[in-house]
This record gives C-alpha cells, structure tokens and sequence, in this order.
C-alpha cells in the first residue's frame, strides 16, 4: 500500500511531540505529504484559563486572537526544525470532538495514515481509556486508514 498522505494531530503536549517527529519522519522515507492538525476541544474560556490569557479587560474578540496567537506559535514552534524541501507539510486547526475532527479530516484529506500520540502504558491508563474512552482509542476505532499510535517513552 502506498503511502503519500499522512495526518498527525497534536495537541502541542511531549506525546504529540514524539508523534510529530515519528510522522515527520515517515513522511521524509515515503515522500508522503504530511498534514498537522490541532483540534481545539474545549471553550475558548477553559483555554485561557488554563493558559493564562484571561485579563479582565479583554473582550471576547480579544480572547479568540490571544487563542488564535497562541496555537500558531505553538505550531511556529513544532514546524521550526522541519526542512520543507523535504517533505510538503500542512498544518490547521479546527475546532470540534478530537477524535471526531480527526477521522473526518482524513477522509476529507484521503489520508493513507493517521499518527496519533498516546500517554504511556499502564493498567490503570489502560483501564480508564477502556472505560471512560480517550481520542487514540476514538480514532483507531472510527478510522478508515491505518494509525499509528506513538508513545513518548518507548520503554
């Protein structure tokens, strides 16, 4: 099976960091095309919140371009070691359930395979993602393409 499309999602975190570098480095050996998609999740509150952006005076458009900053300078920083005369790299957000977003994009993209981080292994992690779910398991279930789950620490 040829190989010429492939999708990462990031959420900027070390694990989406390992799968970047895995799927950067696919695409290099494939000369695929590679996609680099974030999928914002949460309400533009909860992610200032979390980030610090809140400033009493700020206004809801304020908000959405302090967002809008942050995540292309997060994605300014993923993509600042990669030779693009190398390898044709796409990167957007959009907004929506992960693990939704994910499979949906690449069926509009007609990916040949998503790489996707995943926290480390452990029974209880296991257990949780079993019964509570987690975007990995989301997207290996709903996926038409293969997808390669990359763990940080392969130990």
């Amino acid at each position: 099976m040829p190989v010429s499309m492939i999708l990462v999602s990031t959420d900027f975190s070390e694990y989406a960091q390992a799968a970047f570098e895995t799927a950067y480095d696919l695409s290099v050996q494939l000369g695929a095309k590679l996609h680099v998609l974030h999928v914002q999740d949460e309400s533009n509150l909860r992610v200032a919140v979390r980030e610090g952006l809140l400033d009493e005076r700020q206004t809801d458009e304020d908000l959405c371009k302090a967002l809008e900053g942050l995540t292309a300078e997060r994605f300014a920083t993923l993509l600042a070691k990669v030779d693009r005369s190398k390898v044709a790299v796409e990167s957007l957000s959009r907004r929506g359930d992960s693990g939704k977003v994910i499979v949906d994009y690449a069926r509009e993209i007609n990916a040949d395979m998503i790489v996707i981080g995943r926290r480390g292994a452990g029974v209880v992690r296991d257990l949780l993602a079993a019964v509570v779910g987690s975007v990995a398991e989301s997207v290996i279930r709903k996926s038409s393409c293969p997808v390669l789950l990359v763990r940080r620490d392969p130990k």
